[in-house]
């Protein structure tokens, strides 16, 4: 168990390395505006071109699997001791529900946590007690209407332009207190306060919904991937994640169509983040087996414990240099320095992590978190 929560975390630990650098272009030009970047040198067009082949769509889902297998482990580690397990995964998705809905609305909206708490109540109602077959099957359905669903970008961004134009310029310029009311939509709109309580009391099932389409396929493969234990013995089973390994020049290839404005280059860079997904995580899972005694994968283990404290922390971080309530680097540094800079966060969390867990056991938000799962009471 020990090798295989380590890996888990290693992977968890790794995986946040690839969500700050993608999220880099979302904190430097916004939501919506990121993706009228026109890099103009070639290490700017280096950086862009990596980060959109190499990262971006491609690490999500890893956390998705991680997310998944989580889910297994918790429900395991419950039923072993003869106790119900839907009590504390239900107050588990709210808890993430809650301290989404917060980070959106004090810290950035580009949030994961509502999506996968969200999500996680999607899986509770239907999905925790099918078999793998189940699981397998629907990870599939749903990949497959995702990737449809890409199409609707570039018309959905055209819709929104002029108002991604508004929020460059508050998210550049503006206070505190007018970048947090742009975020939740309150701004100058008399009635976007009543907008926003309506929305919130009957559009969260829509939300749910919408957010278990968007990483379900990837729970559910991990969900699988746990209950046929496929962390245990990795050794043993090189001869599988060898061949998995080659979904990594696959998905890079597919990924590299995005270049090509059709929807056939718009399918085929779809299909390509779902296999790099695949292949990173049987890749990384390799460099474990060969490195699991190396510092650095006790370093990204480090911060995989600590992963919800670090993924907050990076945007506190990285709002704080690019807003303008804050240092104000907003669309000022360039990709590629963007790039740098997440690598220095990173290498600071790699570093800190470690530090932190030598005198803690458990992140802050972690221990708050599991506070409310279990209310109160030690595990």
């Amino acid at each position: 168990m020990k090798k295989r929560m380590e890996v888990l975390d290693s992977l968890r630990g790794f995986s946040l390395l690839g969500i700050l650098i993608a999220n880099m272009l979302y904190f430097q030009y916004g939501t919506i505006t990121k993706e009228e970047i026109e890099p103009t040198t070639w290490w700017d067009q280096a950086a862009f071109y990596f980060t959109k082949i190499a990262v971006e769509a491609s690490v999500y889902p890893i956390f998705g699997f991680l997310f998944g297998y989580g889910i297994i482990l918790f429900v395991g580690s419950l039923e072993k001791r003869e106790l119900n397990a839907r009590g504390p995964l239900w107050r588990r998705a709210i808890g993430l529900v809650v301290l989404g809905a917060l980070h959106i609305a004090f810290v950035w909206d580009g949030d994961i946590l509502l999506t996968y708490g969200a999500a996680l109540i999607m899986i509770i109602l239907f999905f925790l007690k099918r078999q793998v077959k189940t699981w397998l099957v629907w990870s599939g359905i749903l990949a497959g209407i995702m990737l449809p669903s890409m199409f609707l970008k570039e018309n959905l961004l055209a819709l929104f332009a002029e108002e991604a134009d508004k929020a460059a310029v508050i998210f550049s310029s503006g206070t505190y207190l007018e970048v947090m009311q742009h975020r939740i939509g309150l701004g100058d709109d008399e009635f976007g306060l009543i907008f926003w309580i309506v929305g919130l009391a009957i559009g969260f099932i829509l939300v749910a919904v919408m957010a278990f389409f968007a990483v379900g396929s990837f729970i559910l493969l991990g969900m699988a991937a746990a209950k046929v234990d496929l962390f245990n013995d990795i050794e043993q089973k090189q001869r599988l994640l060898k061949r998995v390994t080659w979904l990594v020049p696959v998905g890079l290839l597919c990924k590299a169509f995005l270049v090509w404005e059709h929807p056939v280059g718009t399918l085929i860079y779809g299909f390509g983040t779902y296999a790099l997904a695949i292949g990173y995580i049987a890749l990384f899972t390799l460099l474990f087996i060969k490195l699991k005694d190396h510092k650095i994968m006790h370093r990204f283990a480090s911060v995989g414990r600590l992963s919800l404290s670090n993924y907050l922390l990076q945007s506190i971080i990285c709002t704080t240099i690019f807003y303008g309530y804050g240092f104000g680097y907003f669309g000022k540094l360039g990709v590629a320095l963007g790039l740098v800079l997440a690598l220095i966060v990173y290498g600071l969390q790699l570093v800190g992590s470690r530090l932190y867990l030598q005198r803690f056991s458990i992140g802050p938000v972690e221990w708050l978190l599991r506070k409310f799962v279990y209310l109160g009471k030690e595990k």
